[in-house]
């Protein structure tokens, strides 16, 4: 028996009808007899046709009656303002390239949409969206965590970008920041790093969903227990003061960091890497790439990829609104071996005590 897939016509040459019979009988069109329907079904079921949901999709939308509009075009929420402080942070933007060329790729266009730019509100974006027949909404990270967007989400495709968005409740891509964490860890202390301190802050942390914090927390458990170092958790920003204190307080000789600016407050303090104290950061900018920095690659314009993918499967089966069932898509970001890590072991405790 021949392992090629059947096609449409292909079932409709074998049945002695034609494309169009062939097509209504597989949707259970009162087009066809209900005989011939049976018929032409069976023979669909025996040869294992199935239907190509792309395809089914498109049909959908036109026998819908869909308004013309720009359905290729999907609406990225940004909700950042003004629009300098978003422009310049490399990780919405690549994620927002990433999420652009996929859409590209797709033939789609991503635009952005800046929900607090003077005269906008949510309920006026969205007469926009729906006047412009724009049926998928990519959320990007929120500026604010704690401000609830008022949006009609039944009426788009939804999807978001990391974890900031807490309701409602719809899939999302983000970065394996668990996993980054762990990775971290087992770089310093394969490499004999037994003081292992973490600098954060608390926005941070629950824009990660807490989970940086549960990996180191859970890996403090694979060093000596007088060696364990409480992490440093800053209310906002960074401050120069704050860190020195800790630095001579908990002697970590090796720090995994979450925030801006902490690299080049240890330098202007004298802790250089890795002369004096191994560095880590989990989410590397740019300019600390180029630095060479140890550190991890999240890999902004694959997460943003991959969100996109999420609001293209959804339009495809003309799937709309807060899902029932959330997915979220995990990314696992690319190890960079800079020059602020030993290379070689130290020697420190590694064993529980």
């Amino acid at each position: 028996m021949s392992r090629t897939r059947p096609t449409l016509r292909s079932l409709a040459a074998e049945a002695g009808v034609s494309l169009t019979t062939m097509s209504f009988a597989l949707r259970d069109s009162r087009e066809v007899s209900a005989a011939t329907r049976e018929r032409l079904q069976r023979l669909a079921r025996a040869r294992g046709y199935r239907r190509n949901p792309l395809v089914g999709a498109l049909f959908s939308q036109v026998r819908a009656h869909k308004p013309r509009g720009d359905h290729h075009v999907i609406a990225y929420l940004n909700t950042w303002w003004p629009k300098p402080v978003w422009e310049t942070c490399n990780t919405k933007t690549g994620q927002f390239r990433g999420a652009a060329q996929r859409a590209t790729e797709l033939g789609f266009h991503l635009e952005n949409f800046w929900l607090h730019e003077p005269g906008m509100t949510p309920t006026r974006l969205a007469q926009i969206l729906k006047a412009r027949g724009i049926r998928g909404v990519l959320i990007g990270p929120l500026q604010n965590q704690a401000a609830a967007i008022h949006f009609p989400w039944q009426d788009f495709a939804l999807a978001t970008l990391g974890y900031s968005l807490h309701a409602p409740a719809v899939s999302r891509a983000c970065h394996a920041h668990f996993r980054g964490m762990y990775r971290a860890m087992d770089e310093l202390i394969a490499r004999g790093y037994g003081r292992i301190g973490y600098v954060t802050s608390r926005d941070f942390e629950e824009r990660v969903n807490s989970l940086w914090g549960a990996a180191f927390r859970f890996n403090q458990h694979r060093l000596a227990a007088k060696h364990r170092i409480e992490p440093l958790v800053f209310a906002g920003e960074a401050e120069s003061g704050v860190l020195q204190r800790w630095l001579v307080e908990a002697r970590p000789d090796a720090i995994v960091n979450a925030l801006p600016g902490v690299f080049e407050q240890m330098s202007a303090l004298g802790a250089r890497p890795p002369a004096h104290i191994g560095f880590v950061h989990l989410d590397l900018p740019t300019h600390l790439k180029t630095a060479k920095v140890t550190g991890v690659d999240q890999l902004w314009e694959i997460v943003g990829a991959g969100a996109f993918d999420l609001i293209a499967s959804q339009l495809y089966t003309n799937a709309y609104g807060v899902p029932p069932h959330p997915v979220t898509h995990l990314i696992e970001g690319a190890w960079i071996e800079g020059t602020t890590v030993a290379g070689v072991a130290r020697g420190a405790h590694q064993a529980p005590a």
